[in-house]
C-alpha cells in the first residue's frame, strides 16, 4: 500500500457518518496509508516537525505529498527550503497537493472595500479578506501565531515556485469562488496523460473544463443527477437509511456535490443532532450560496447548537448572495429571542 505524508495535518477528524478517518481527495483508505506531520504536539501526528525540516522523515521514503493551507505560514525565503524537504523525502515517482490561498481572488474584495466583511464560512467560522491575507484573527488573539501568514502566491507564482524548486511536471488550477489555489507537482518527467488522471484523482475541480468535449464526463453527470433523484425520493419517502447510502455514493464521486451535502445534513440533523449536521450543511452553503433555504436551515442548525456568536456575519454574508433580507431578519428575531431566553 502507498503512504502519504500529510504535512500540517492538525487533529484527526472521524467523519460522523463513515465513522472513518476523514481523507483529502484521492487518498482514500484502501489505497493509502497516511503519515500525519505537524509542527503541533496537542494534535497527536505520527511525526512531529516543521516544513522546512522534516529530518524525522527519511528520503525518498513517501509516494505523495498532502499539504492544505500550510505553504502561506512560510516567510517567502523558507519556501524553497520548504519544497526541498518536500522533494527530499517523496519517492522518484511521487508528486504534491497543495493548496492555498489565492491572493488575486482576495485582492478583488480589498478593491472593493471588503476587507473585514466575510468572503465565506469555515468551520472555524466566518472567513473575511483580512483573514486569509494575514491568518485567522481569533485563534491568533488567543496566542496561536501558527496561524499567521507570513507570504501568498498567485496561480502563476505557485506554478512557476514549484517548477523552480526542481519538481518536472506541475498542473493547478484557482477557485475564485473559494479564494484558493490548488496545485499538483511531479518529481519525474511524466506524460500529460498521466499528470491529468493524477489531478482528476487528486484536485477538487478538473484543471481544464472537459464537459463539453468528454462524454464519459457528461454520462457521469447524469449518473449522479440520477442517483440524486432517487436519494431525494427515498428521504421524502422516510427511507432514510437508503438516502444516506445514495447522498455518500455522489459525494465519493464529488465531495462538495451542494444537493447531496444538504440532503445527507438534514439525516444526520434528525437522527443525531444539529452539532454533527453542520460540516455538511457547511459545505452545502459554500458550494452553492445562492440557495436560500441552505443559509436556512444553516443558521437554523448554528442556533440549535448553541454556536450564536458568528450568526450575525452568516446572515451578514448570507444577504450578498441567496439570502433575502426579510429572510435575514426573521432569523435575526429567532436569535434575539433565543438569547433572550437563556
Amino acid at each position: 500500500m502507498k503512504t502519504f505524508l500529510h504535512v500540517g495535518c492538525g487533529p484527526l477528524y472521524i467523519d460522523p457518518v463513515t465513522k472513518q478517518p476523514s481523507r483529502p481527495q484521492g487518498f482514500d483508505l484502501s489505497s493509502w496509508n497516511e503519515l500525519r506531520l505537524d509542527i503541533n504536539p496537542a494534535v497527536n501526528p505520527d511525526v512531529v516537525g516543521t516544513m522546512t525540516d522534516m529530518s524525522a522523515v527519511p528520503s525518498g521514503s513517501v509516494d505523495a505529498i498532502f499539504s492544505s493551507h500550510n505553504i502561506e505560514h512560510l516567510y517567502p525565503h523558507e519556501v524553497p527550503i520548504a519544497l526541498a524537504e518536500f522533494k527530499r523525502v517523496l519517492r522518484s515517482d511521487g508528486f504534491v497537493v497543495i493548496t492555498c490561498p489565492d491572493l488575486q481572488s482576495v485582492c478583488a474584495l480589498v478593491a472593493q472595500g471588503k476587507l473585514t466583511e466575510p468572503a465565506y464560512i469555515s468551520p472555524a467560522g466566518p472567513i473575511a479578506p483580512l483573514d486569509i491575507l494575514y491568518g485567522h484573527r481569533p485563534p491568533m488573539s488567543q496566542g496561536n501565531l501558527y496561524m499567521s501568514h507570513r507570504c501568498g502566491f498567485t496561480l502563476n507564482v505557485l506554478l512557476g515556485t514549484l517548477e523552480a524548486a526542481g519538481f518536472s511536471k506541475v498542473v493547478g488550477n484557482c477557485r475564485p469562488n473559494y479564494f484558493d489555489l490548488w496545485a499538483l507537482a511531479c518529481v519525474s518527467n511524466v506524460g500529460n496523460e498521466q499528470l491529468l488522471n493524477l489531478a482528476r484523482q487528486h484536485l477538487p475541480e478538473q484543471p481544464f473544463d472537459l464537459t463539453q468535449t468528454n462524454p464519459a464526463a457528461q454520462d457521469m453527470q447524469q449518473a449522479i443527477q440520477d442517483v440524486l433523484v432517487l436519494a431525494q425520493t427515498s428521504q421524502r419517502d422516510g427511507n432514510l437509511d437508503e438516502a444516506q447510502s445514495l447522498f455518500l455514493e455522489i459525494l465519493n464521486i464529488e465531495p462538495r456535490h451542494a444537493e447531496a451535502n444538504y440532503g445527507l445534513g438534514l439525516i444526520e440533523a434528525s437522527q443525531k443532532s444539529a452539532t454533527d449536521a453542520l460540516p455538511r450543511l457547511e459545505a452545502a452553503v459554500e458550494a452553492n450560496p445562492a440557495v436560500e433555504q441552505y443559509w436556512v436551515t444553516y443558521v437554523d442548525a448554528l442556533m440549535m447548537s448553541g454556536i450564536t456568536h458568528s450568526i450575525a456575519d452568516v446572515l451578514a454574508l448570507g444577504q450578498q448572495h441567496g439570502l433575502k433580507p426579510e429572510t435575514a431578519q426573521a432569523l435575526a428575531g429567532e436569535l434575539a429571542e433565543l438569547l433572550k431566553s437563556k
